[in-house]
């Protein structure tokens, strides 16, 4: 069974959404760290955030749900104008994001 662990937390008011595990069938409801992006965005307006950075540092996997929740989740702030950062993708996801076109519209950066 798939396991996903999820912190959340605040530094200069770029919030990280830290994920340790696959995301997929079993795991993705849990992603957020909140009951869905929505709440999450609420919560990072109410805390006048600048950005989201998705840390997929111990990442291993999204399947086609998460990859979904992404893509959902871009709408939602992009509307309300806070960016997504996804950070240190491995080498399986950023040739999946790619592929997918996701770097076209997150940001995707990597520690040096």
């Amino acid at each position: 069974m798939s396991e996903l662990v999820v912190d959340l937390f605040e530094e200069n008011r770029i919030w990280t959404l830290k994920l340790d595990g696959n995301v997929d069938s079993n795991t993705h409801q849990f992603m957020w760290f909140t009951n869905s992006s929505a709440s999450l965005l609420k919560k990072l307006q109410e805390a006048q955030a600048e950005a989201l950075r998705i840390d997929l540092t111990e990442t291993n996997s999204f399947d086609s749900q998460g990859l979904r929740l992404l893509l959902n989740a871009h709408k939602e702030f992009s509307r309300a104008k806070l960016p997504i950062i996804l950070k240190n993708p491995n080498v399986h996801l950023s040739r999946l994001f790619k592929i997918m076109q996701f770097d076209r519209i997150f940001e995707i950066e990597f520690d040096p």
